[in-house]
């Protein structure tokens, strides 16, 4: 097995395909590893955390700063986190912060190019901030 450096930054979206804003964390969290490259962030897997995966609960500690997206106002993934003792260095809601509403269940694919390029850019900016 290959080992893998730590990136710099590690992310935890939201990924959830339910509805148009956690679809949109999702495909943002991998358009934002393709521009800032993997040595900078690296996308961290929320369920083997919150599973204590040894292997993966482990390099998490290990990252220098974390950051939180979530889709909606439900924020889920930084709750999910917070029951862990994960504190997010940067956090950045979808629906709250950047305005883009949750059209609901089932709008998996409910969202355009232009709001996956707007939440890219401003989690790469918010992202650059803390570097």
């Amino acid at each position: 097995m290959q080992k893998t450096a730590l990136p710099k930054v590690g992310l935890f979206a939201c990924f959830s395909g339910g509805s148009n804003t956690g679809s949109l964390a999702g495909m943002a969290a991998l358009e934002v590893v393709k521009r800032l490259g993997s040595d900078v962030i690296g996308i961290c897997s929320l369920p083997a955390v919150l599973n204590n995966v040894p292997r993966q609960s482990a390099m998490v500690k290990k990252i220098e700063a974390i950051v939180v997206l979530d889709g909606c106002h439900q924020q889920c993934a930084r709750q999910l986190l917070d029951k862990v003792g994960i504190k997010p260095a940067l956090y950045l809601n979808i629906e709250t912060d950047l305005g883009i509403q949750k059209s609901g269940p089932f709008t998996s694919l409910s969202f355009s190019e232009e709001q996956v390029r707007a939440v890219t850019d401003a989690l790469a900016t918010a992202i650059n901030s803390i570097l």
